[in-house]
């Protein structure tokens, strides 16, 4: 049975709601507060596992994570390869999401700048898998899950964020690299476009040596650029609650999507239907759909058309 593999990060949030973003210097009051478990890489495991995949997770959390562990499990992931540094206190978010459902993150990397290259697996993957990281954890971690992976015969995708320069050497060997606007244009060392018509002429002008780019936009889409062309994918209109995890449940349906063996444009669709759907509720993994959900939605999203 093909899988998806995850290597990435671990923490607890802390989500302040605030009616607007404090500036730099300001102080606001919060009008709400909750605690819930994230990390880019628990939060993309559960995204692809609630959508039916079999998810495994590479991580490492501190000693303070049994209830996190229980609720990854019942969420469907595989913990088996999570390591514990039972001194270390697991990984930390700092949320603020205002009335629009906007967000602003800042981290504690705890536990997961431990997780090393010997805590990968030697076996990653299988022919058929896929392997999925991103950028929370120490990117000698990542660029080796990468190149291992890939040459165990995996689909690999690539999610750069928090954005990292990866050598050209980690590059070559991913599959699909999703990163969202402004990470793009950290990678590229340029100013961030206006228009998606501009975004596709900097994808042209400014070509990465990775097989093929899912540039998130948001609540305006995807962009989906590959060697058939660049294609805009545009987001069914949603009223937004909280837009924390979005991205995630994005890269997550992705990955079940494309280990079901659906070619890279059909899976964007379905990723960008999964994360519109998860904006409608309250929390990271919470929030994100399963199958079902996302089957009707895309349904009732053809009849609206």
């Amino acid at each position: 049975m093909t899988s998806v593999t995850v290597v990435g990060s671990v923490n607890r949030d802390v989500v302040l709601q605030v009616r607007a973003l404090p500036r730099p210097g300001e102080t606001v009051h919060a009008v709400g507060s909750r605690e819930g478990i994230g990390g880019k890489g628990a939060n993309q495991a559960v995204a692809a596992a609630r959508l039916g995949s079999a998810v495994r997770l590479v991580a490492k959390v501190g000693g303070d994570a049994p209830d996190i562990l229980a609720s990854l499990a019942r969420n469907g992931v595989d913990t088996a390869l999570i390591a514990t540094a039972e001194r270390t206190r697991t990984g930390l978010a700092l949320i603020t999401v205002d009335a629009a459902g906007e967000n602003t993150i800042v981290l504690d990397g705890g536990a997961n700048r431990e997780l090393t290259v010997a805590d990968l697996p030697e076996v990653l993957a299988a022919p058929g898998d896929v392997l999925m990281a991103q950028g929370e954890i120490p990117p000698e971690v990542t660029g080796a899950a990468v190149i291992r992976a890939a040459a165990q015969g995996a689909t690999v995708i690539l999610n750069p964020a928090p954005a990292h320069a990866f050598d050209d050497d980690v590059l070559k060997r991913v599959d699909v690299l999703v990163p969202n606007l402004g990470e793009l244009c950290a990678l590229l060392g340029v100013p961030v476009p206006a228009t998606s018509g501009e975004v596709a002429k900097l994808l042209a002008d400014h070509p990465l040596p990775v097989s093929a780019l899912v540039v998130t936009l948001g609540a305006d889409g995807a962009i989906v650029h590959d060697q058939e062309g660049t294609a805009y994918i545009p987001a069914p209109r949603v009223t937004a609650v909280d837009t924390v995890g979005a991205g995630d449940t994005f890269c997550g349906a992705l990955a079940d999507s494309l280990v079901r063996g659906l070619p890279l444009r059909a899976a964007a669709e379905r990723a960008v239907l999964a994360a519109a759907l998860s904006v409608t509720g309250v929390g990271a993994q919470s929030a994100m759909p399963t199958a079902a959900e996302v089957d009707l939605f895309a349904q009732q999203q053809e009849k609206i058309r």
